[in-house]
């Protein structure tokens, strides 16, 4: 197949040597590159991934592309399984809505003023709060008030016992994808001891200027295309997006993902997750009483769990036959091979792969690369 693809400048494999335009070259980076050639091929990479076979110093280059190749293979075959928490923040790790407990540090008749609530009914809500921040400026409310005011804010009964018990027990990716603010969110996980549970934080980016003391937000992004979600915020494409990057980038991929939330606008990531994913809503409030509502027309697909406090959410995914293994081991397992591939191989491929890398690195130190950061 290979010649037929190009017949001018074409390779074979034998054991150990790599043949371009009938030259032979041997050498110990040659060797390591053609191990992992040949196993890179063994393993599954397609000849769809074969740009260009040179000859003369493109051999080197062809061995390093190959050698490239069979590194990502091996670190894909060794792809680790994981279990993934994303959590709201407003009214569901914390007691009350962060925005409007700020919000309320203004004096009546300013919230209640005519210019302030028609950025509301315009759906502004990034634009509402950044003119409430605004007139706090305004009204001398210094940011150590903010501050101290944030982290007085009672937890949902239970979610810090929660939060470290998923991230130092069982091992679980924690992630936040909030409508609040990265100053409000940072702020009460530091003065909870919870910050280094959490591996990101998704939400509308803030910060006190430096200058004038005055707080000052931005949305997250900007979107049109999810009408289930605030255009500065689409938790679903948030949730999705990670979960991709981290499979891609990271080789981690999530076994099991679990939405934990409480408003209408938790209703998008849900809709995204997998048949062996978990929903999980609290009692009482906007999502568990949509989704319950609309179920069959939503077109569920993960598992409902429906909560009342961290210590009952605890308490049911303890409870999960799915995730028995994990509970009695206290530790994430190693992703298996795929089908048809041996734990050898694997190896095989891994020790290729490592050895064609540390040719491919002292390759590009001669090559000129087109590749951008």
């Amino acid at each position: 197949m290979l010649l037929k693809l190009f017949p001018e400048s074409w390779i074979k494999f034998t054991k150990y040597t790599i043949h371009t335009n009938k030259t032979t070259k041997h050498s110990a980076t040659g060797h390591s590159n053609c191990r992992a050639v040949r196993e890179t091929i063994r393993g599954g990479i397609r000849v769809g991934d074969i740009l260009h076979i040179g000859s003369g110093s493109g051999r080197t280059a062809t061995a390093t592309a190959f050698a490239t190749m069979a590194h990502s293979r091996a670190m894909k075959l060794r792809r680790e399984r994981r279990h993934l928490a994303a959590f709201d923040f407003d009214h569901t790790i914390v007691a009350q809505n962060t925005d409007t407990v700020v919000r309320d540090l203004l004096p009546a008749d300013v919230i209640a003023s005519k210019d302030l609530n028609e950025l509301v009914e315009n759906d502004c809500w990034t634009e509402y709060m950044a003119e409430v921040f605004r007139l706090l400026h305004k009204q001398q409310v210094s940011e150590s008030r903010i501050r101290d005011t944030i982290r007085g804010i009672p937890e949902v009964p239970g979610f810090v016992r929660l939060i470290k018990h998923l991230h130092k027990k069982l091992h679980f990716d924690l992630i936040i994808i909030s409508d609040s603010n990265s100053v409000f969110i940072d702020e009460w996980l530091v003065s909870h001891n919870l910050a280094d549970c959490i591996k990101a934080v998704f939400t509308n980016p803030a910060h006190f200027d430096e200058t004038s003391g005055q707080l000052n937000v931005s949305p997250h992004h900007r979107q049109t295309d999810c009408k289930l979600s605030a255009s500065n915020l689409c938790k679903g494409r948030v949730l999705e997006h990670f979960v991709i990057e981290q499979d891609l980038r990271n080789n981690i991929r999530y076994d099991h993902v679990f939405y934990v939330g409480d408003g209408n606008n938790d209703i998008c990531p849900v809709l995204r997750q997998r048949a062996c994913d978990f929903a999980c809503a609290r009692q009482g409030f906007a999502m568990e009483k949509h989704l319950l509502r609309n179920r069959n027309k939503l077109k569920l697909r993960p598992e409902l769990l429906i909560w009342r406090n961290g210590f009952d959410l605890m308490e049911q995914i303890l409870a999960l036959p799915q995730l028995k293994e994990l509970i009695e081991s206290g530790t994430p397992a190693a992703a298996p091979p795929p089908p048809g591939v041996a734990a050898k191989d694997v190896d095989a491929i891994a020790d290729g792969g490592e050895e064609a890398a540390g040719g491919a690195r002292r390759a590009s130190a001669v090559t000129p690369s087109n590749s951008t950061n």
